[in-house]
């Protein structure tokens, strides 16, 4: 079976500080619908075609709260058959159906890009995983969080072998700490219809310290196909770019403490190397042993769109 090693608190903790684990802020998506910008909680908007008043409700009856003029625009967050329909512009304060005004329902793509709704689930304490709400393709909502499921009961499995593992190392006259394989999410960004999940992966089965890695998911909601890196660094130049300005980076990061082994870096992988998007741009990630000794640790690297576009 897999051997594992203890994952050392110093690495760990590098690992934490340059994963997608680390506290970070991502700015929240700017949908702009028509020429006013849509926010959540909002699901459509009126136009005031006419003169008209909005309305409260007391006493089970709508009386007039202000007089709006044409050509103003509310949005909406709520919608009711009451009294003939009624929208609502405001915390208690509505827009009734008629004549005057005209709604419009935001389209759900437009929606769908101020984030959708991602939910943590466990099968254990040690065992974390996403699952999805909110997308427009519901086949695709169900698949994605079946993919989850199934990492997580992977993991699970992974966990309850070492488990057994343990039992049989010490029966053979071991006393190592206790074996386990732990997994979590973050999700980096989930805004203009792109949703990337970070999971953070460890395990240790005896030994020194052991084995912590991340492994990156990135969609397109709309197109329902998961991002890989070839589809962003789509030819050499955007490569090479990428490629220079990491270069550049490990050698800021050496003269700060790190142990980047430059000169063994030539390039990124395309194929397998993990990456998340980020306000900016994109987060590549580099792992234990890659390019430096295990304990420089898990490192992120975050590339401006400017420097591949």
């Amino acid at each position: 079976m897999k051997r594992f090693k203890r994952v050392s608190a110093v690495v760990l903790g590098l690992a934490l500080l340059f994963s997608p684990l680390a506290p970070q802020t991502v700015a929240e998506a700017k949908v702009v619908w028509g020429n006013q910008e849509l926010v959540k909680g909002q699901i459509g908007r009126v136009t005031v075609l006419k003169n008209t008043n909005l309305y409260n409700i007391k006493n089970n009856k709508l009386v007039a709260a202000r007089k709006v003029t044409k050509g103003q625009v509310f949005r909406v967050y709520s919608e009711s058959s009451k009294f003939g329909g009624l929208y609502g512009v405001s915390k208690g304060t509505y827009a009734q159906k008629s004549s005057s005004i005209k709604y419009e329902k935001a389209p759900s793509y437009k929606i769908q890009a101020l984030g959708v709704t991602v939910t943590k689930k466990s099968l254990a304490s040690n065992i974390s995983y996403p699952q999805v709400s909110g997308l427009i393709n519901k086949p695709f909502e169900a698949s994605y969080n079946r993919k989850f499921l199934n990492i997580a009961k992977e993991a699970q499995k992974e966990h309850n072998e070492l488990k057994e593992q343990e039992k049989e190392d010490r029966k053979d006259g071991w006393a190592p700490g206790p074996y386990s394989r732990n997994m979590t999410y973050s999700v980096p960004y989930n805004q203009d219809n792109i949703l990337s999940v970070a999971i953070t992966n460890d395990a240790y089965a005896g030994g020194a310290h052991g084995n912590a890695w991340i492994d990156t998911y990135n969609y397109d909601l709309l197109k329902a196909r998961q991002i890989s890196l070839k589809d962003i660094i789509n030819n050499n130049t955007k490569l090479k770019k990428v490629n220079n300005y990491i270069r550049n980076e490990m050698i800021a990061r050496n003269k700060k403490g790190a142990q980047f082994w430059v000169n063994e870096f030539k390039s990124v992988n395309l194929k397998d190397d993990q990456f998340y998007y980020t306000s900016s741009g994109i987060a590549i990630i580099f792992g234990e042993y890659e390019y430096g000794p295990y304990s420089n640790g898990i490192h992120t690297f975050k590339i401006p769109s400017s420097v591949y576009k």
